[in-house]
C-alpha cells in the first residue's frame, strides 16, 4: 500500500501545530558546550565592537526549527531538550 504524499499545505499545518504544541509545553533550561576558548574569542570580538556569528546547533520538530547558541543559558520547550539529550549534546 503506497503511502499518501503530503502537500505543502499539509506540512504547513502540521508545522503550525507543533509550533502551538511547543509554545505551550513545559520550559527547560539548557546550555549547550562551547569551548571556553573559543567563547572567550566571540567576547573579545563582541568588545571591540565587531560582528559576531555566534556559534548554534540547530533542532527541527516536525518543521519547527530552533537555533540555540552554543555556551549561553536558554530555555526550550521540553521535547526541544529531549531531541538534544538523544543526540547527546545535553
Amino acid at each position: 500500500m503506497a503511502k499518501k504524499q503530503l502537500s505543502e499545505k499539509d506540512m504547513e499545518v502540521i508545522t503550525l501545530n507543533t509550533a502551538e504544541e511547543l509554545k505551550n509545553q513545559e520550559k527547560v533550561k539548557i546550555r549547550l558546550h562551547l569551548p571556553p576558548e573559543q567563547k572567550q574569542k566571540l567576547e573579545a570580538a563582541m568588545e571591540q565592537g565587531k560582528e559576531v556569528q555566534w556559534p548554534y546547533q540547530v533542532v527541527a520538530i516536525n518543521g519547527y526549527v530552533y537555533q540555540i547558541q552554543l555556551g549561553k543559558t536558554v530555555e526550550v520547550p521540553k521535547s526541544v531538550a529531549e531531541v538534544l539529550e538523544h543526540a547527546g549534546l545535553i
